[in-house]
């Protein structure tokens, strides 16, 4: 979950992170994103727009995938009102080379907490 002093941009990252582990857990030919492909200019809600995955959808999808799938997408989507404890993400704006680490290490920060509590995810 995001520490109180997170930024606005890391926590974008957080929320992503979230969207794309649904979507993988759904869907098996949908893989985590690299963060090094990061490398482009995009708005937070750009880059979560283009993994073109509505959480609940991805949720009922894993549902029918059963098993570990099921049961790591309910905990991922369980968390997603933690992501937002400190208040709305408004838009930021275009993530250049300056902001782009911060929304990097907060996706890297919650990929990694998620795979410490979800052994399916450290595959």
């Amino acid at each position: 979950m995001p520490t109180e002093n997170e930024s606005q941009v890391r926590r974008w990252g957080r929320l992503f992170a979230a969207v794309a582990v649904l979507r993988s857990l759904a869907d098996p030919a949908k893989p985590l994103p690299d963060a090094a492909t990061f490398t482009d200019k995009f708005t937070p809600t750009q880059r979560i727009d283009r993994l073109e995955s509505n959480p609940y959808d991805a949720l009922l999808r894993a549902r029918k995938r059963g098993g570990a799938h099921w049961e790591a997408a309910a905990a991922v989507f369980r968390a997603l009102p933690g992501l937002l404890e400190q208040g709305s993400l408004s838009p930021t704006g275009t993530l250049g080379q300056d902001r782009r680490p911060d929304f990097v290490a907060g996706y890297e920060a919650q990929l990694a907490r998620f795979k410490e509590d979800l052994p399916i995810l450290r595959g």
